[in-house]
């Protein structure tokens, strides 16, 4: 199958999926934000009109997200086609993203909460722009789901977060006490992060009270989340149906 043909189908299947889509793709534009720490760059996809809106921030996992970044950009888009304001957020440092090349547990153990503050920075920075509607959220991969469960227990201003094979925030050592509405997605054949961890995520949540969704897909590996077909087109459309809901405005 052509390139060209595969990406014509990748498209339909979107305008299936999501019928009341613009079918032009929303191009994303690079920009920096303010954190306490630095600037930090994004890609910003803007959602269609004027009126007030949501916006998510999508968190990278280990590798970042240029590997597969016309994939990303898709998703992206998705959302800003539904009226989501999305946000690709490269939270890493160029020191970070060097300790993360020569293998990065070290690195994301000492980060972590650092990268956490700088995500609750970004999310508390754009609930106050004009054209929010007072809400953001998150929506993470991988080590970008377990950065989202730490930034969304410390900041109650995060108001939903989709958590794409992570789990719990272990590396605060510090037990949540609080997590915002969770929608989990996890392949039961992962080999990274095995899906246990998403059976402890939801089963943390439910034990602080919070509302948690689990979603386990059967045969499901590592990576899905950037897929436009399969599993992939699934959780997205679960992830535009969960997200729309939790930050409507209240």
């Amino acid at each position: 199958m052509t390139g060209t043909l595969r990406g014509l189908l990748a498209g339909l299947l979107l305008l299936a999926l999501f019928p009341t889509a613009d079918a032009t793709e929303i191009q994303g534009k690079s920009m920096t934000l303010p954190a306490t720490e630095r600037q930090v760059k994004v890609t910003y996809f803007r959602a269609p009109g004027e009126a007030k809106r949501p916006a998510a921030l999508l968190l990278h996992g280990a590798g970042g997200f240029d590997r597969r970044i016309a994939d990303y950009n898709r998703y992206a888009s998705a959302l800003a086609n539904q009226g989501i304001d999305a946000y690709l957020v490269y939270y890493y440092s160029e020191a970070d993203e060097r300790g993360m090349s020569l293998g990065g547990a070290d690195t994301f153990t000492d980060r972590y909460r650092a990268w956490a503050k700088l995500v609750d920075d970004l999310a508390d920075y754009l609930i106050k722009q004009g054209d929010s509607n007072g809400n953001v959220g998150l929506v993470g991969f991988s080590n970008g789901g377990i950065l989202a469960t730490g930034a969304s227990t410390l900041d109650p201003k995060i108001n939903a977060a989709v958590i794409y094979y992570g789990t719990e925030p272990w590396p605060l050592k510090e037990r949540a006490k609080r997590f915002p509405p969770l929608l989990v997605l996890h392949g039961d054949a992962d080999q990274v992060i095995p899906v246990i961890a998403g059976h402890q995520l939801k089963a943390l949540a439910d034990d602080v009270g919070a509302k948690a969704e689990l979603v386990i897909y059967p045969g499901e590996g590592h990576g899905f989340g950037a897929n436009v077909a399969g599993n992939g087109a699934d959780a997205l459309k679960r992830t535009l149906t969960f997200l729309k809901r939790e930050l409507s405005a209240k």
